[in-house]
This record gives structure tokens, C-alpha cells and sequence, in this order.
């Protein structure tokens, strides 16, 4: 007995040891694993959780509905560990599976399923919203339990754009929970202009500090007035140093540089541009060894962004952006964010999951808005995943440049921030017209957010916001695919490919206009051609940094500033890289498949 006792307890030590070694050794399963890992673990593995977690990025990865019912079934075994949520999950994708196959009936039954079993998830959000409409008992419940998941905001949308006696409270759930969400931005400000003073002053209030939220003051002020108006100054020192660089008043600019370099807590936008004409005005004053020091630090922080590029330039060791020779299909997937957490978000993202890891990101975030850089990265790239550029690449540039001065320019969060989106479109429209598609993926960044349905309030739509007026002069010679030949003009200028073709060719025509001199050109883009005529263009060829600062529209100066910074990161994450330093960095990234290391 002694013996058999002994023996039984040596092979429980043996088990849990040998167990804890596997589990230490083994390779992680997630949506970068190699396809055969994945599929031999699927079958085979003795661990049904490593099955089940094997199954779920095959699942998460298949094109097809029949497939990713292979792979799930009989998965939903078990309940949650911690904040694991498998079972849950492999009944949403079941169900959406069956939707997009057109079986609802069998659909309903796991969404049914999933709403019995785990009532309290995020993705039971889904079960409600499937399972209910609008204004009944579900979708109540949904809104009441869920109020900031994305299928509460989009029941809260269907209400509001209905009329009727609830389609304010559709509203207000929106203005409270999700204002960003797409679509509620127009409905707000359009529920404001319209009836803005016949609204009760508490629901008014809500929606002007909605529209406050995302940056649309004219609205706010049309459903409360006054709400708008700030009392406050500005200690912001650029536009006095600004006006003394224009000046040539340099010991003056220098003085206000290095006070202006003082304040504590400086974000990296403030301090590269800070750095970038000091060394500017250092070199005006007789001093190129520290204007040199002051360059060399602005290319160390942020080697991607403008002030980096010229920084560059100014040094000698760059000059105009080398042409892509090859553009991505997209943007390959990444780790999400800089993040350590070890939750639900982050292991939906890893096994593949975007859509379900923005639900859970936005109920676990309710209606908290991001407020430090990290959290804008996982925000931004989430929303870039379920096709939100707008805002999500607004979040992206506010988590790069909010940071910390010292921190620098981190290459996953600019590669993140400088996504590839309709790449074959944009890159043969580029080369028909012999651009750079680079140059055009940077213009249709600024341009649009690759958001190929955007409006502007002066009527510019598209991809590369092309004008009506401009368009009717260009679509003459351009080819129009035989489906949309009958379609209005808007129609056209909608579809991305008609678009990309009719931006491309007439960036291509302000080239030739201004002799290949890319600075003016992409000025005429923005403001027109008639407009950039009228500038004075002494010191374009010698300073044209400054010449950029003298461009007299505050848009347009901040929109060449970015196109080019874009048109100089594209350029360095998807070919040449930035700095022979940096090189190995973007190679190792995987950022350079074809291996190329282009033209200097």
C-alpha cells in the first residue's frame, strides 16, 4: 500500500511538472501562427483548450461561413475562465456564420443559446440586438444593460433616424454613450440645426456637449447657444515665433525658441518643431555645428514625420522621397497597441477576432473617451480594424504626437498609423498618371481617411475629395466601368476607383502645372490652382520650409506640412527606410517584403 501510495504520488508530481513544461514550451496559437500549426493542434492535440483556441483562429480566418462552421463545431463546451470568453464567442461566430449562410432559424438558436447560457457578456449584447428589434423588450434591455456597445448604439441609431415620439431618445443615448460612432455625428448636428431651439434645454444640453466632443462647435452652438464660446487664452508661443522666423528677425526667434523649449512637459509635435527652427535659425546666425546637434536630435525622435524629413535634409542625408516600387495589398495585422494586458480585448485581437474585441473594448470603456497615448493606439488601431479611418486614424496621429518629447517616434505605432487601404486602387491610379503611390496614399490619408463615401461641407466627395466641378472637366478622359456609366456624377465620385483615378490625374496636372515642384502642387490640391498663382514664390528652392510657413491659409500650411510628412513616412515604411539606422529596424519589422532598399 505504501508502495502503490508512493508511486500514485510521484506520478501526480510527474503529471502537473511535465504539464507546466509543456505549457511553458509550447507554441503560442494565435492568428500569426503558421496555418499547419494551427490545423495539426485543431486536430490533434490531447489539450482540448489548445483545440479550441486552434479552431477559433482557423475560424477567425476562414473566407467562407461552411468553413468556420467546421471549425466550431462542437467548441462550445465549458464556461468562462477568468476573463476568457470561448464559449461565448463560439456561439456568436456560429450564429453569424448562419446568417451570412442565410439560415436564420439556425442563427436564432445559437443566439438564443448564448443569451441562456451567458447572459452577462458582451456578446450576449449581440444575442439582444439579433433576437429583437428596435423599442421592444430586448433591445430595451440591450441599451439599459450594454449602453455603450456598439449594437446599443446601433438600435440607438435605427430610433434615432426614426420619426416619432422615442427618436430623441435615440439621440440622447447616442450624444451620451457614443458620439463618435459613425453616423451619430451628422444625426446630432442635424436634430441641432433643425430644432435646436425647440428642444427641452436639458436634452440640448446633452447633444451641444456631444458636438463639443467631437469638434463640432457650430452645431453645439445651434442647440444651446453660448456653449461654444471660450473665455480662455491661449499661451500657445508658435504663432509669435512663427511670425518672427517670417520676419527673418532670427536673434529674436532664437530667444523665443529656447523659452518656448523650456516649459516643462513638452509633447513630441511641440518639441521637433521647436528643435527643427531653432537649428534652423541657428544656422541663419552663423552656427551650423548646433544647428547640426539640433537636427541630428529631430531626426532621432521622429525620423518619420516632416519636421524629421527636412531635419534630414538639411543634414544631407536625404532628399525628395524615393518612389515605391511596391504597394501592399493592406496592411498587414499587428500586436494591438502597447498594451501587457492579459484580457479579453487583447486575446480576441490576438486569435483574429477584431470585430468582437472592439465590442468588448467599448463596453469595458463605456462612454470614457481615451485620454493618454496608449489607450488612443488601441482605440485607433480598433477602429481602423472594423473600418472607422476617420476617427481612428485621428486617435492614431493624437497618439503619436501627445506623447512624451523624449520618447520619440515608436516604428509599430507609425506603421499602424500609415495603413495601407485600397493600395491596388490608389497604386495604379498613381502610376497611370506617373505619381508616386506613395504621394497618393498620403493624399488620400489627409484627404479622406480612405473613406471613399466622405462629404465635405464645401461639397468635395471621395476618396481623394474631388470637387463636382473639377470632375466634369477630368471624367472626359476617364475611363467609367460600364456599371456606373449611367449613374449621376455623385454616384461616380463615390466609387473609389473612379475617384483615385480622377485625384491622381489631377495632382499629376498641378505637377506639371508648377514644373514637378511638389511643394506648390500639393498646395494648388487644397486651395487651387488660381490661389497658390497669386503667392510670392521667392525662397521656394532655398528655404522652402519657410515658404511653406508664408503660405497665407491656415489650412492649407498645415495640410502641405502633413501631406508631405505622410508622402516622406510612406515612403520610409513600405521602401527606402528613413535612416541607414533605422533600417534594420523597419527590415525586422517586416515592413520591406520584397527586400528591396530602393533608390537613394
Amino acid at each position: 500500500m505504501a508502495l502503490l501510495a508512493t508511486i500514485s504520488l510521484l506520478s501526480w508530481v510527474l503529471l502537473v511538472v511535465g504539464r507546466n513544461v509543456l505549457a511553458h514550451h509550447r507554441p503560442l496559437l494565435n492568428r500569426w501562427s503558421s496555418p499547419a500549426l494551427l490545423s495539426r493542434t485543431a486536430r490533434y492535440s490531447p489539450d482540448p483548450s489548445r483545440r479550441r483556441q486552434a479552431r477559433l483562429v482557423l475560424a477567425a480566418a476562414s473566407g467562407s461561413p461552411d468553413e468556420q462552421l467546421y471549425w466550431l463545431a462542437g467548441q462550445a463546451w465549458g464556461q468562462h475562465r477568468g476573463l476568457r470568453t470561448e464559449p461565448s464567442v463560439v456561439l456568436a461566430l456560429s450564429a453569424i456564420a448562419e446568417q451570412r449562410r442565410g439560415q436564420k432559424g439556425a442563427a436564432d438558436v445559437h443566439w438564443r443559446n448564448l443569451l441562456l447560457r451567458f447572459p452577462d457578456t458582451p456578446t450576449s449584447a449581440d444575442s439582444r440586438y439579433w433576437l429583437g428589434a428596435p423599442g421592444d423588450a430586448l433591445h430595451e434591455e440591450l441599451l439599459e444593460r450594454f449602453p455603450a456597445h456598439p449594437s446599443s448604439l446601433a438600435s440607438a441609431l435605427t430610433t434615432a433616424q426614426t420619426a416619432g415620439p422615442r427618436q430623441l431618445d435615440g439621440a440622447l443615448h447616442l450624444a451620451r454613450w457614443g458620439p463618435r460612432q459613425v453616423g451619430s455625428e451628422h444625426l446630432l448636428a442635424d436634430l441641432c440645426f433643425q430644432q435646436g431651439s425647440q428642444l427641452p434645454t436639458a436634452a440640448a444640453a446633452v447633444l451641444a456637449a456631444a458636438l463639443l466632443q467631437v469638434d463640432n462647435p457650430a452645431a453645439a452652438e445651434a442647440c444651446q447657444p453660448g456653449v461654444a464660446e471660450s473665455g480662455s487664452a491661449t499661451d500657445d508661443s508658435w504663432p509669435i515665433i512663427r511670425e518672427l522666423l517670417l520676419q527673418r528677425s532670427w536673434s529674436q526667434a532664437q530667444h523665443a525658441l529656447a523659452s518656448a523649449a523650456s516649459a516643462p512637459r513638452l509633447t513630441l509635435a511641440e518639441a521637433i518643431r521647436l528643435d527643427f527652427w531653432h537649428g534652423f535659425v541657428q544656422q541663419q546666425l552663423g552656427q551650423p555645428e548646433e544647428a547640426q546637434r539640433l537636427w541630428h536630435r529631430v531626426t532621432r525622435l521622429a525620423p518619420w514625420s516632416y519636421y524629421g524629413w527636412r531635419s534630414q535634409v538639411r543634414l544631407g542625408q536625404a532628399g525628395w522621397p524615393s518612389p515605391l516600387q511596391w504597394v501592399p495589398a493592406g496592411s498587414p495585422a499587428a500586436s494591438l497597441g502597447r498594451t501587457s494586458r492579459d484580457d479579453a480585448v487583447t486575446w480576441l485581437w490576438n486569435t483574429g477576432l477584431e470585430v468582437l474585441a472592439w465590442e468588448h473594448w467599448r463596453h469595458w470603456r463605456s462612454a470614457t473617451a481615451p485620454q493618454d497615448p496608449d489607450t488612443f493606439w488601441i482605440e485607433g488601431q480598433l477602429r481602423l480594424a472594423v473600418m472607422d479611418p476617420w476617427m481612428g486614424l485621428e486617435q492614431l496621429d493624437a497618439a503619436s504626437w501627445s506623447r512624451s518629447a523624449n520618447e520619440g517616434q515608436l516604428l509599430h505605432l507609425e506603421q499602424v498609423r500609415h495603413p495601407i487601404f485600397y493600395g491596388q486602387i490608389l497604386a495604379a491610379a498613381a502610376r497611370r498618371h506617373g505619381l508616386d503611390p506613395a504621394l497618393l496614399l498620403a493624399t488620400a490619408r489627409q484627404e479622406s481617411r480612405f473613406r471613399p463615401a466622405q462629404r465635405s461641407v464645401v461639397g468635395a466627395l471621395g476618396l481623394l475629395q474631388i470637387m463636382p466641378a473639377t470632375a466634369a472637366q477630368l471624367l472626359a478622359s476617364t475611363s467609367v466601368p460600364a456599371d456606373l456609366a449611367d449613374q449621376d456624377l455623385e454616384t461616380q465620385l463615390l466609387d473609389a476607383e473612379i475617384n483615385a483615378d480622377l485625384g491622381a490625374r489631377y495632382l499629376a496636372q498641378q505637377l506639371r502645372n508648377w514644373r514637378q515642384q511638389p511643394i506648390p502642387a500639393i498646395a494648388s490640391y487644397n486651395a487651387g490652382p488660381a490661389a497658390v498663382a497669386s503667392w510670392d514664390m521667392d525662397g521656394l528652392e532655398e528655404q522652402p520650409e519657410l515658404w511653406i510657413e508664408a503660405i497665407p491659409y491656415d489650412e492649407t500650411r498645415l495640410y502641405v506640412k502633413t501631406v508631405l510628412g505622410s508622402w516622406w513616412a510612406y515612403s520610409c515604411l513600405h521602401g527606402t527606410p528613413c535612416l541607414p539606422s533605422t533600417a534594420a529596424e523597419v527590415a525586422k519589422a517586416g515592413e520591406n517584403p520584397s527586400g528591396r532598399t530602393g533608390q537613394p
